[in-house]
């Protein structure tokens, strides 16, 4: 048996949660192993440090997952049901309202694959950047309180989204443009209100 540990983002130093592994366990699987046992005792992740773990398949229905890292994380087929993921969603709206104009553009970027979370440049980019993309301009003159944060949460949360990964292949990217047609159905709600 080895020893498999979760660590802080913000210090590695800090252990959110640790487990013994079976020796079968390939190595580069101890991580998905020890995520699924934390999930299964309801043990608080936020913040935690997943960058580069192979979570293919993974249940995490029900994760607390607030602010963690999953920069390289592969969540093919991982089942994110439930996760608590309410302060990512709230950051990605307030960018959402900073560019309400962009965002059906952002989403079609989304669905044809056209968003790199780990770079601010390029035809597939970060958020910020596929806004800009959208806007036609440089990612570092969006104004309106939208800059580049690598350490933004809904940064970090597109960070787990590739070139190429769309909502069919990628959870995060389905769970993203959820949230941008929840964001769409809301903003037309209120249009509606105010009209009326």
């Amino acid at each position: 048996m080895k020893t498999q540990k979760i660590v802080s983002r913000w210090g590695s130093s800090r252990v959110l949660f640790e487990c013994k592994v079976p020796d079968e366990i390939e190595s580069g699987l101890s991580m998905r192993y020890a995520l699924e046992k934390a999930v299964a005792q309801d043990a608080r992740l936020d913040g935690a440090s997943l960058d580069g773990a192979s979570l293919v398949g993974a249940r995490l229905d029900g994760a607390r997952l607030d602010g963690a890292s999953l920069v390289g994380a592969r969540l093919d087929g991982a089942s994110l049901d439930g996760a608590r993921l309410g302060p990512i969603r709230g950051d990605f709206f307030d960018i959402l309202l900073r560019a309400p104009n962009e965002v059906a553009g952002l989403r079609a970027a989304l669905v044809e694959g056209r968003v790199n979370g780990s770079t601010y440049t390029g035809e597939c980019a970060c958020l910020v950047s596929t806004i800009a993309n959208v806007r036609h301009t440089d990612y570092q003159r969006l104004g309106n309180g939208i800059k580049p944060d690598s350490g933004r949460p809904a940064e970090i949360w597109f960070m787990a989204i590739r070139k190429g990964d769309t909502p069919e292949t990628n959870q995060v990217s389905a769970i993203t443009v959820a949230w941008v047609d929840e964001f769409l159905g809301l903003m037309a709600g209120i249009r509606g209100e105010v009209s009326a």
